[in-house]
């Protein structure tokens, strides 16, 4: 069996991350037939967040670890459980399951197959469905047409909270990757793409949090800022 490491950034989740936790572990231990550990990586939480994990943790030892990063960004949270990953593959997705969960399976196999090197949950595709607010789905939009035209990805969801790589893969293209926040995903597709990896995407059923406390705006100005970065600096390649 290939051992799975599925990495869940958490910051400030005390209220829902160990009802969430709990029905991802659940449903892995029914589901699921490859060894796998859920890797809690606290972002520098000020509630409870990191106690409530180090309790999941102590109940469940062999299937649950938790790291305690100093430093917020959903980037830094991914790249920590990657780059410190002992397992064959690597995955995250969002602490409040906005995937479902079924579609787990469908980003490990493509690798497993040795189809790709990289797996993608994306809400773009004929097949998705999904739930969210008029404003985010224009953003979202809009967002990945500028990266289409200005960086010439060809993944239509970069930022979909769902996805899975080859660890040896992640440990090449992670030390070339700048930014530690949300654009974190982007670019690291883009050097993916550009170092010739396969990127493969598959259509998820997705249900936006209403209770996020996401801003927008912010993000926003964190991918123009880190297109732009990308544009004047070129795209990185791997070194031989």
């Amino acid at each position: 069996m290939t051992q799975i490491d599925l990495v869940i950034p958490v910051y400030n989740e005390e209220n829902d991350m160990e009802r969430n936790v709990r029905k991802l572990y659940y449903w892995l231990k029914q589901n699921f037939e490859h060894k796998y550990i859920i890797v809690i990586a606290n972002n520098a939480s000020t509630d409870n967040t990191l106690n409530i994990a180090k309790k999941l943790e102590a109940e469940l030892p062999n299937k649950i670890r938790v790291i305690d990063i100093p430093q917020k960004g959903r980037g830094v949270a991914i790249r920590t459980g990657w780059e410190n990953s002992n397992a064959e593959i690597c995955a995250y997705m969002d602490a409040d399951l906005s995937a479902d969960l079924k579609h787990i399976t469908e980003i490990i196999d493509p690798i497993i197959k040795n189809e790709v090197q990289i797996c993608c949950g994306s809400r773009k595709m004929q097949d998705s469905s999904v739930k969210t607010t008029l404003m985010r789905g224009i953003l979202s939009w809009l967002y990945n047409l500028i990266l289409r035209t200005t960086l010439g990805l060809k993944i239509a969801d970069s930022q979909c909270g769902f996805k899975s790589i080859r660890t040896d893969v992640a440990k090449k293209i992670i030390p070339l990757v700048e930014n530690n926040g949300w654009f974190f995903d982007s670019e690291l597709l883009v050097i993916a793409q550009k170092n010739s990896f396969k990127i493969k995407a598959v259509p998820i059923k997705w249900i936006d949090d209403v209770q996020t406390t996401v801003i927008v705006p912010k993000i926003v100005t964190e991918f123009l800022t880190g297109i732009k970065r990308m544009r004047k600096n070129g795209i990185p390649e791997i070194p031989d």
